[in-house]
């Protein structure tokens, strides 16, 4: 204890900027790493005109290297935007947007989706 009350203020302003780098270097590079913890981010919606039985499912998925929309492979840009038409029949249906990032972490994200000619569409997501 002796020792460390003893040390010259160049020793503690050595210190301290040591300790103020490595937590530098710490929160920088959580920061960039972040999105290997997160893994994919799925953000999408339905678009649907009442006069036709087409749908338009878009969004877009963060960090995504692989997304499929029931079970089929769609495609997506640079950036994670995609765009997807759907038939709609009427009735109940459930969509499913399945995606994965390049390290094997995945998200789903599921409509149930209640359609009658002639009516709005009523979508729920979970």
């Amino acid at each position: 204890m002796q020792i460390i009350k003893n040390k010259n203020i160049k020793w503690w302003l050595g210190v301290a900027s040591c300790v103020a780098l490595f937590a530098i270097i710490g929160v920088f590079s959580y920061y960039k790493m972040s999105f290997v913890l997160n893994g994919v981010q799925i953000v999408a919606s339905i678009e649907h005109n009442d006069n036709t039985s087409l749908a338009v499912i878009s969004g877009k998925a963060q960090n995504a290297t692989y997304i499929s929309l029931n079970g089929r492979e769609i495609y997506i840009d640079k950036d994670g935007s995609f765009s997807e038409k759907i038939a709609l029949i009427p009735g109940f249906s459930v969509i499913t947007i399945d995606a994965m990032d390049k390290f094997g972490k995945s998200k789903e994200k599921t409509f149930q989706l209640v359609y009658k000619e002639g009516s709005p569409l009523v979508a729920f997501s979970r």
